[in-house]
């Protein structure tokens, strides 16, 4: 079970983790993309968040708005995360209301793909080290593209604990006037 293309995306109303109020009804009549990710000190997700902010400039330009949540309790976001002073809302999430509400599970299957351990090996280069598991272990992240009328455009749950969308799907996703919902197959 989960959300997928052509649903009205669940609202909700959270906090970030700097204590900023997030309505989702606010973003109406703007493009989102929900993120969801692991704990605040995840490598994998770390690594995940430099690369989106190294590309943000480029969806915000397309109209998208970034929201970013996490399992972590906000005084992890902020020692971790936040330290990357992401242009984008870091919602804490700790009692994984949202992640039940958008159908984000966790998977022990998704922790052994051959691609988490390259990209584990590439966190820990880039000086990515995991200090604190804030929630489940083996949470797999999720990706959600939401239209201008608050519509799932794409939907993204990833296999491995290192899966995220595609910088492509959101860059489509940026060019599309989103008059028109797209076929979830046509997207994979």
């Amino acid at each position: 079970m989960g959300i997928h293309a052509g649903q009205l995306a669940p609202t909700f109303q959270a906090t970030t983790y700097d204590g900023q109020p997030i309505d989702l009804e606010a973003y109406r009549g703007k493009k989102v993309w929900l993120g969801f990710y692991r704990w605040a000190s995840c490598p994998l997700c770390n690594m995940r968040i430099i690369e989106v902010i190294e590309r943000y400039k480029e969806f915000e330009d397309a109209g998208i708005q970034m929201l970013a949540v996490f399992q972590s309790p906000p005084e992890n976001i902020a020692k971790h995360v936040g330290r990357k002073n992401p242009p984008f809302p870091l919602i804490a999430d700790p009692d994984l209301t949202l992640y039940d509400t958008y159908g984000v599970r966790p998977s022990w299957k998704g922790m052994f793909y051959p691609r988490v351990f390259m990209r584990a090996i590439q966190a820990t280069f880039a000086g990515q080290l995991s200090l604190k598991i804030d929630g489940p272990k083996a949470m797999v992240p999720a990706d959600f593209l939401l239209d201008p009328e608050g519509l799932v455009w794409r939907s993204y749950y990833g296999q491995a604990i290192s899966d995220h969308i595609p910088f492509g799907d959101v860059r489509e996703f940026g060019k599309d006037l989103c008059l028109d919902m797209p076929e979830q197959d046509a997207l994979l």
